[in-house]
């Protein structure tokens, strides 16, 4: 993998998030040192729970969008029968129309339950730079793969001795450079060592015995730092071999499904409602998806798709119990009054609380087809022309009748005049 670099992933999108990521991770493992417990996988947990945390607000926005479906099924079901067999393309077009009235209705969107996944996708792929990076962000792990180097640059024919191992894990010499004389150098054979395997690790010290004895001390302390419930190494990817790195990619296939289990629980989905097997294919996906990627991707990175649906799950329990005391009646009733004020202000027709529209105190069917008049402002109504004729003669009669042609005609002005800002 000869585009992993120990001085940071430098994208131009992922880049920055993996740099913020490694200063959390950094401190959080600084954190752990200071009271004796100085391990990455721990300190992912302890990531995990504050990424979480802040997605909270995100989690309860999705929840709402949930309940609110609930209502909007039974509407969304009788407007798909209503078109049911309708291939004609004023049909289809009428029918969106009415299935994006009904959104709007509510305000609801059905792509808002995808948000907190689409937001934890970039934080999965800066996460996995900074696992799979783990020296170039975490200083304490960087200066024990440090000690390594110092020692085994002293050996003679060290960076051609070291080729082999180099070309076998995908960092060829004629590319990078191990003979340590820069800063960049360094960093080159930092990354090579932290790629390296026990049986590279023992081929190493076969390579140079005179400085075995020295770096076991390092390499002690870096299985320490790096180690997962007791021999799970967190750079590797479990992949297909028999051993206890093969229970990441279970728990993890576990754990998403009864997160997707909790979060969609006392959701009414509509089984005629196109939509729906789409979320039901996603939701059988999604957790073999988890498990197939913790396979093939550094342990580290599954134990973080580990704990994030259980900290996800533990908060969603509170999330609907939350739900379930406040109602779903509540809930439509603060959305619609959010959207009557969002309406007003556009000129729309109000909802009223049976989900109907309301213009001019008349129920109408078609909100989109009667724009309310400005919030504050009333409309300028002419009156008919009967009305008009037996006012304006009632009023030219009673006031003017003696009056002289000229004031009559400025009568005629100061009437219309009148009228008008009725």
């Amino acid at each position: 993998m000869n585009f992993i670099l120990l001085t940071q992933y430098d994208g131009k999108i992922v880049g920055p998030v993996a740099k913020l990521l490694g200063v959390l991770m950094n401190a959080l493992f600084n954190a752990l040192s200071s009271i004796g417990i100085p391990n990455i996988g721990l300190a992912i947990i302890l990531f995990t729970v504050i990424v979480n945390i802040l997605l909270i607000p995100l989690t309860i926005s999705s929840q709402k969008n949930m309940k609110l479906n609930t209502v909007i099924q039974p509407e969304m079901a009788k407007i798909t029968a209503k078109y049911k067999g309708k291939k004609d393309q004023a049909s289809l077009e009428q029918q969106q129309k009415e299935t994006q009235m009904l959104y709007d209705k509510y305000g609801y969107s059905p792509t808002s339950g995808c948000l907190p996944t689409l937001i934890q996708f970039p934080i999965m792929l800066a996460l996995y730079r900074v696992i799979y990076q783990i020296p170039g962000y975490v200083s304490a792990i960087y200066d024990q793969f440090k000690g390594i180097v110092d020692l085994a640059l002293t050996q003679n024919g060290f960076a051609s001795k070291i080729a082999e191992l180099a070309t076998a894990n995908g960092m060829s010499p004629d590319k990078y450079n191990f003979d340590g004389s820069t800063t960049e150098s360094v960093n080159y054979i930092i990354d090579l060592f932290y790629k390296f395997d026990s049986s590279e690790w023992a081929q190493f010290k076969e390579t140079f015995p005179a400085i075995q004895d020295q770096i076991n001390p390092f390499l002690n302390k870096i299985t320490e730092m790096n180690s997962f419930l007791g021999g799970i190494n967190l750079a590797e990817a479990p992949g297909f071999k028999l051993s206890i790195a093969l229970i990441i990619p279970i728990l993890a296939w576990l754990t998403q499904w009864l997160s997707i289990k909790v979060s969609s629980a006392g959701q009414n989905i509509n089984p005629d409602d196109p939509s729906a097997a789409t979320m039901k294919s996603m939701n059988t996906f999604m957790p073999i998806m988890s498990a197939v990627f913790c396979i093939t991707l550094p342990a580290g990175l599954g134990v973080y798709w580990i704990a994030s649906p259980v900290v996800r799950t533990i908060i969603q329990v509170f999330v609907n119990k939350h739900f379930d005391k406040v109602g779903t009646d509540a809930i439509v009733a603060q959305r619609i009054e959010k959207q009557n004020k969002k309406r007003a202000k556009q000129g729309l027709p109000q909802i009223n609380p049976d989900g109907t529209y309301v213009h001019n105190g008349k129920i109408v069917t078609d909100p989109s087809s009667a724009k309310a008049p400005a919030s504050g402002k009333k409309e300028k109504t002419m009156p008919s022309a009967v009305k008009y004729t037996a006012d304006s003669s009632a009023y030219y009669g009673k006031a003017y009748e003696k009056d002289s042609i000229a004031s009559k005609a400025r009568m005629v002005k100061d009437f219309d005049e009148k009228n008008s800002r009725k």
